[in-house]
């Protein structure tokens, strides 16, 4: 069973500009601005509620103390004080009782529950602090009709609301309101019963007012503190965050520096690589080479003595004294038949030279640097081609390309520096003789070319780090471990993947997939 395969995929790497521009930190400064704005206005909105929560608890605590003293006075059948300028008898009081006279002739009258409010609001007006009041749709007292404010609540506390607030502006300015209904209860019948009310309904209620200023006032300071923090916290987090983002951009700069550096040795590698080739592929093409240049020159030779011979025979034409005998004696008949048999071993020479040429030409394509769609087909033969010499005294080359191969997306001669590699590496994983397989397919998504050799095949430690710059387990001076790293990076480049599956004793299939979609959008 064949050992599970190793796949090896590159993520193109790019650095963005703002890596050395400061523009964005001001979208994070806004950012932050907009969040600690929001942070500030829902404190606020906050410190405000709770003032006026504050001030409305204050005027409800009034109307429980009011109401503590009228239940009081109630459940005391009314109380008695002396006559005074300032507590005069209560003239819409209705009772026998209302005025009476002590045994030592001191006149007192009675002070039921409406009256007692009234003279505790009048006490609380005087003093300058919250101001309260009763009033009614249907007063006995035509001064404690209800102002439109209080006409409204009236109305919907007999709708059944409980209590109702609000701010309302007035000659004293702002002003906060708080009115609760008062009920009819038992006590309230002996005097209220004849005006039609009965139990439970609403008879008016008690407005407390209280100026708004002091709770403005303490709603100012709380804002003007919380400003100041939120003030401090922005500057703090701005201050910090703009030395932190400095310090990370200086990193990133020098970070960007080392890429460049490293960047810089993998190009030298990649050239040391490359004049590696070209030295392994110099050797290989001067051989092909010298052999058909040798037998041209040798051919030449020949010619040169046959020519010289054949313009002796002409020359003794041209003055007539050439016999038969002179023929005989240059071979004319050899000649004519051996001079077009070298011409023509000459031009299969020289043609074998420039098909090499040519072959080297389209290997490296020098004249076409640019992304273009290249036929792999004709791209692995001339590559083929150039390092047969490489490959001819060790394998049998088969070849297996899909006739139907569609042209691909890609830097042509890049590819064909990935198939020399895998050619090469594939001739000199087998010890004596063997079989390299040259194959390519497609599908509707990738291409792909797979060198399959017979060699000695690799164990999966070995396989796992194929692809790692300069691990190689070739001999010290036989390779650089560069060859299978930069195959790696070209493949990657062109947004595709190697694959290798081995086998120890079995040999090694590497496929290289390349997409038919075209070239990274990084590449672009």
């Amino acid at each position: 069973m064949k050992e599970p395969s190793v796949q090896a995929v590159a993520a193109p790497r790019r650095v963005s500009r703002f890596v050395r521009e400061r523009v964005w930190w001001l979208a994070l400064l806004v950012v932050w601005g907009a969040v600690v704005g929001f942070s500030l206005e829902v404190q606020v909105a906050r410190i405000r509620e709770q003032s006026i929560q504050v001030g409305i608890e204050g005027a409800r605590n009034m109307f429980r103390m009011v109401m503590l003293t009228r239940n009081w006075n109630a459940s005391h059948g009314g109380i008695y004080v002396p006559v005074t300028p300032e507590t005069p008898p209560n003239p819409y009081l209705e009772h026998p009782r209302r005025d009476v006279t002590t045994t030592d002739g001191q006149q007192l009258t009675m002070v039921n529950p409406a009256y007692m409010t009234r003279l505790i609001a009048s006490m609380a007006a005087s003093d300058g602090g919250v101001e309260f009041r009763l009033t009614s749709l249907r007063p006995i007292r035509p001064e404690n009709i209800a102002d439109p404010w209080e006409r409204q609540a009236l109305e919907r506390f007999e709708r059944g609301e409980v209590e109702t607030t609000g701010v309302e502006h007035g000659p004293k300015g702002e002003m906060l309101r708080y009115m609760a209904p008062l009920k009819v209860q038992e006590s309230c019948l002996a005097c209220h019963a004849r005006q039609g009310y009965k139990l439970g309904d609403v008879r008016g209620g008690i407005s407390v007012t209280q100026r708004f200023a002091p709770i403005e006032a303490t709603t100012r300071a709380g804002i003007r503190q919380t400003s100041l923090a939120h003030a401090a916290a922005f500057a703090v987090v701005f201050l910090g965050g703009w030395a932190l983002l400095e310090a990370l951009r200086r990193r990133w700069l020098e970070l960007d520096g080392k890429i460049a550096e490293l960047e810089a040795a993998h190009s030298q590698l990649l050239q040391s690589e490359k004049m590696a080739s070209i030295g392994v592929l110099a050797a290989g093409v001067a051989h092909e080479i010298n052999n058909p240049v040798g037998f041209v020159s040798s051919n030449l030779s020949t010619l040169k003595g046959y020519n010289a011979s054949m313009i002796a025979l002409l020359e003794r034409c041209r003055t007539g004294e050439a016999t038969e005998a002179d023929f005989a004696a240059a071979e004319f008949d050899y000649l004519k038949d051996d001079i077009p048999a070298l011409l023509g071993e000459s031009r299969d020479g020289l043609d074998r030279v420039r098909k090499i040429v040519a072959d080297l030409k389209d290997f490296s394509r020098v004249d076409q640097a640019e992304w273009q769609e290249a036929d792999l087909n004709a791209g692995i033969e001339c590559t083929l081609n150039v390092v047969w010499n490489e490959l001819k005294y060790k394998a049998e080359v088969v070849r297996e390309y899909d006739p139907a191969l569609p042209r691909v997306p890609c830097l042509a001669a890049q590819i064909n520096q990935v198939v020399m590699n895998l050619l090469i590496n594939a001739a000199q994983a087998i010890t004596e003789r063997g079989t390299i397989t040259v194959r390519t397919g497609h599908d509707d998504a990738l291409v792909w070319i797979e060198v399959a050799d017979t060699g000695v095949g690799m164990p999966p430690e070995v396989q796992r780090r194929i692809f790692d710059p300069f691990y190689t387990t070739k001999p010290v001076g036989k390779g650089t471990g560069l060859g299978l790293s930069i195959s790696y990076d070209i493949v990657a480049r062109h947004g595709g993947r190697i694959e290798v599956t081995s086998v120890p004793g079995a040999g090694t299939t590497f496929r290289v997939s390349l997409p038919l979609a075209g070239r990274p959008a990084e590449s672009a």
